[in-house]
C-alpha cells in the first residue's frame, strides 16, 4: 500500500512540475500564467538589453560569446548517428559560435521519452520533431504554453524560412493551432508524389511463366499460385518462392486497397462526398480480410508475414525469392541486385470494387519547436533559420560538399554516382530541419533518377485513378484540432488500433465468420468509433467551410 501511495505521489509531483514549468500556476500579478512562463515573456521583452546584446542581427557568427542550446532530437530507428561528434554540428559551431547538445530519442521510443520530458518540468531548448507526430501542440503549446508561438520570431529573425514559406504559403497552413498561432517550423521536401509504398511485381517471373500483368484480384490470385507452383525463379526448386513477400502492415494495406479501402495508421478516410468513415466499416473490408486468409491458407503469402520485419523481407527479396512486394521505389533503395526483375503494378480491382490507395499530401509537417524555458529564443530562431541556408541545408542533409554531393555545371546540388547512402556519417539527414518547397527545391537541386522514378510511378497511379478525392491527410495535416478534440481522438485511437490489428491478424490466420465479424463491429462501437469519426468530421467541416 505504501508503494502505491508513493507511486501516486511521484506521478502527481511530475504533473505539478510540468504545470509549474510554464503554465498552470498563478504568478504574483494574479494572472493565469506561471512564474516560468512570465519569466520567459519578460526575457523576450528585455531581449534588446539581454539576450540579443550578444547576438549579431545578420551574418555569422550569430553570437559573439559562445552560447549553448540543447535539443530533444528525433532519430530514425535505423540511423546510427554520433550526435555529439557529428561533422555537421562541429562546422556549425565554428560558423555560428553556438554549441549544441542532444537528448536523442529514436522513433520507437519517441512518444514515450517526449512525454516524460514534457511532464518533468525540465525542457530542452528545442524539440526537433522530424517524425511530424507525437507533439500535441494544442495541449503543450496553446494550453500549457510549454512551446512558444513562433510567428513574431519568424517575422523578425527567420528571413530564409519566411522567403521559402512565401513561395507557397498554403503548405504551412497545417501548422496553425486553434488560437491562430504557429508553434512549429515546418519540414518538407517537395517531390510531387502522392503515396508511400507502391506495388511491384516480379516481371522476370511473369516472363518465365508466360504470364500477363494481372489487372484484377482474381487474375493476381492465379499469378501468385503460378509463382508458388511453377519454379518461377528457375532455380530448379519449385518450393522456395514467396509469391507475396511483405511485412504485415504492407500486406494488409496493399490487400485492402484492391477492395477500395485506403487504409492508414489512423483507420479513417474520407469519401467523395467529404464524409469521414471508419475504414473497418467499409463494404470491402471483410472481403479483403477473407482474401488475405485465402493467400495465407494457400501459402501464397510468406507464412512469416505476421511477425517478420523489413530486414527479413529484404533478405528474401535479395535472394531472388519474392514475387509481389511493396516498396517506396526500386532505384537506390537497397535492392540494386534484383531491382531489374521488378516492375510497377497498378493496384488491381477486386470484383465489385475499384482500387483506392491511401493518398498523401505534400504539406509541411511540424518539426522544430522552441520551449518556454529557452533563455535565447531570438538566438535560437537565427540558428534554426541558418539551417535552411542553401549550402548549409544540403550539408545538413548529405554531409560535406565533395563527398556525397557537389554542385554541377548548372550550379545545382547533385548527388554523386554512388547515391545518397552514408550521409549520416556526417550529418543528421532527414532527422533534422529541412524546408524545401517545390520552387526552391527544383531550382537548387538536380533531382536524382530515383526521385524522378518515384514521380513517374506517381503519374501512372494518378492516371489509373487510384488516389482519393479527399486524401485522409486533410484530417491529419490540414484541419485544426482543439485540445479537447485531440484528447478524444487519443482516448479512442489505442483501443481502435488494438481491435483492428487483432482482427486483421486473426482473420489472416483463421478467416472471418459472421459471428467474428459482428462481434468486431460491436466492439468498434464500444471502443468509441462513432465519437472518433465525429470529431474528425466536425474538424473537416470547419476546415472546408473556411476554404
Amino acid at each position: 500500500m505504501k508503494k502505491q501511495v508513493l507511486s501516486l505521489v511521484m506521478v502527481l509531483l511530475l504533473i505539478l512540475g510540468s504545470l509549474a514549468g510554464c503554465s498552470g500556476g498563478e504568478n504574483s500579478s494574479g494572472g493565469g500564467e506561471s512564474s516560468a512562463a512570465a519569466q520567459n515573456q519578460s526575457q523576450a521583452e528585455e531581449s534588446q538589453g539581454g539576450t540579443t546584446s550578444n547576438m549579431n542581427a545578420e551574418g555569422l557568427p550569430i553570437v559573439n560569446d559562445k552560447v549553448e542550446l540543447s535539443i530533444f532530437q528525433y532519430c530514425r530507428d535505423n540511423d546510427q548517428i554520433d550526435w555529439e561528434n557529428l561533422w555537421f554540428y562541429e562546422q556549425l559551431e565554428e560558423e555560428t559560435n553556438i554549441h549544441i547538445t542532444f537528448d536523442v530519442a529514436t522513433a520507437t521510443d519517441w512518444a514515450t521519452k517526449l512525454n516524460l520530458m514534457l511532464v518533468s518540468g525540465e525542457y530542452n531548448d528545442i524539440v526537433m520533431n522530424r517524425d511530424g507526430n507525437g507533439v500535441d501542440v494544442e495541449e503543450y503549446g496553446v494550453v500549457q504554453k510549454i512551446f512558444v508561438p513562433l510567428d513574431d520570431l519568424i517575422a523578425e529573425y527567420m528571413p530564409i524560412y519566411s522567403e521559402r514559406v512565401a513561395m507557397d504559403p498554403s503548405i504551412v497552413e497545417s501548422l496553425k493551432a486553434s488560437d491562430g498561432q504557429t508553434y512549429s517550423m515546418g519540414y518538407i521536401v517537395a517531390q510531387d508524389i502522392h503515396c508511400g509504398n507502391m506495388d511491384f511485381i516480379n516481371k522476370t517471373w511473369l516472363d518465365n511463366l508466360g504470364l500477363e500483368m494481372p489487372e484484377t484480384v482474381d487474375e493476381l490470385t492465379e499469378v501468385l499460385r503460378a509463382f508458388r507452383d511453377q519454379d518461377a525463379n528457375g532455380n530448379g526448386d519449385a518450393g522456395d518462392e514467396y509469391p507475396f513477400e511483405a511485412v504485415l502492415k504492407d500486406f494488409y494495406k496493399m490487400s485492402l486497397s484492391f477492395f477500395g479501402v485506403p487504409e492508414n495508421d489512423q483507420w479513417v478516410s474520407i469519401d467523395d462526398d467529404a464524409q469521414v468513415r471508419l475504414n473497418a466499416r467499409m463494404d470491402g473490408y471483410r472481403d479483403a480480410l477473407e482474401w488475405m486468409h485465402l493467400l495465407y491458407e494457400e501459402g501464397l503469402v510468406d507464412q512469416e508475414v505476421l511477425t517478420q520485419d523489413s530486414t527479413n523481407v529484404d533478405s528474401k527479396l535479395l535472394e531472388g525469392r519474392a514475387g509481389l512486394i511493396a516498396r517506396w521505389r526500386l532505384l537506390s533503395h537497397g535492392i540494386d541486385e534484383v531491382k531489374d526483375d521488378f516492375t510497377l503494378m497498378v493496384p488491381v480491382d477486386a470484383e465489385g470494387y475499384s482500387a483506392k490507395m491511401n493518398t498523401t499530401m505534400e504539406v509541411a509537417t511540424p518539426c522544430a519547436l522552441i520551449t518556454c524555458t529557452n533563455e535565447y529564443p531570438e538566438i535560437t530562431a537565427r540558428w534554426l533559420d541558418n539551417l535552411l541556408e542553401t549550402q548549409t541545408a544540403y550539408e545538413g542533409y548529405y554531409g560535406p560538399e565533395g563527398e556525397i554531393w557537389s554542385y554541377n555545371e548548372n550550379g545545382k546540388a547533385e548527388i554523386g554516382p554512388e547515391g545518397d547512402q552514408g550521409g549520416t556519417a556526417y550529418a543528421p539527414g532527414v532527422n533534422s530541419l529541412f524546408y524545401g518547397p517545390a520552387e526552391w527545391y527544383f531550382e537548387t537541386f538536380e533531382v536524382p533518377d530515383y526521385r524522378l522514378e518515384k514521380a513517374e510511378y506517381d503519374d501512372i497511379y494518378t492516371e489509373a485513378g487510384v488516389y482519393e478525392t479527399y486524401p485522409a491527410d486533410y484530417l491529419f495535416k490540414l484541419v485544426t484540432l482543439t485540445s479537447d478534440e485531440n484528447t478524444t481522438l487519443n482516448l479512442h485511437l489505442t483501443d481502435l488500433t488494438n481491435l483492428i490489428t487483432e482482427m486483421i491478424s486473426n482473420s489472416i490466420m483463421t478467416g472471418v465468420t459472421d459471428d467474428s465479424w459482428n462481434t468486431f463491429q460491436n466492439n468498434l462501437t464500444g471502443a468509441g468509433a462513432d465519437d472518433y469519426v465525429a470529431v474528425y468530421q466536425a474538424a473537416l467541416d470547419r476546415y472546408l467551410a473556411e476554404q
